[in-house]
């Protein structure tokens, strides 16, 4: 008397033939590149800058007229307390032209790397943003219709 069930080891092969096809596509997907666009952002003035400062344009996204975008900062020397780059995640209200920081992580090395000196994870007050400084070149870099000219 035979029996319909297929043998176990037919079983297997069926089961290992699946998750073979699950593996080769998860493998064919598309990789997400992980490293960020940063931009150079050129300030509005002449005046020395403490620091380089660039954004991250593939992290720009917005809500109604506020514009959140990562932001580098690379300290041109590196501060006494052994910062030498900075990225924080900064909301912009293009609208009323201020800004607040959702969070920042200062670093031992430029771009971002090395050790953590210290890291912010609180949502800081709304500042108006003023003429001539580095935040006015972000604003107008991530807000460019909202911005006067």
């Amino acid at each position: 008397m035979e029996s319909s069930r297929p043998l176990p080891f037919a079983m297997h092969r069926r089961v290992f033939a699946s998750q073979c096809f699950a593996i080769i596509l998860f493998c064919l997907l598309p990789v997400a590149n992980t490293h960020a666009e940063w931009l150079l952002v050129e300030p509005n003035s002449n005046a020395p800058d403490p620091f380089v400062v660039y954004v991250d344009s593939e992290s720009i996204a917005t809500k109604r007229d506020r514009m959140t975008v990562r932001v580098l900062l690379n300290m041109r020397h590196r501060t006494d307390d052994g910062v030498a780059s900075v990225i924080a995640v900064d909301e912009y209200d293009c609208r009323t032209e201020r800004m607040r920081t959702h969070t920042m992580t200062s670093y031992a090395d430029i771009d971002g790397k090395g050790a953590v000196v210290r890291e912010f994870k609180t949502i800081g007050d709304w500042v108006k943003i003023g003429a001539g400084k580095i935040n006015e070149a972000v604003l107008d870099s991530v807000c460019p219709e909202y911005t006067p000219k």
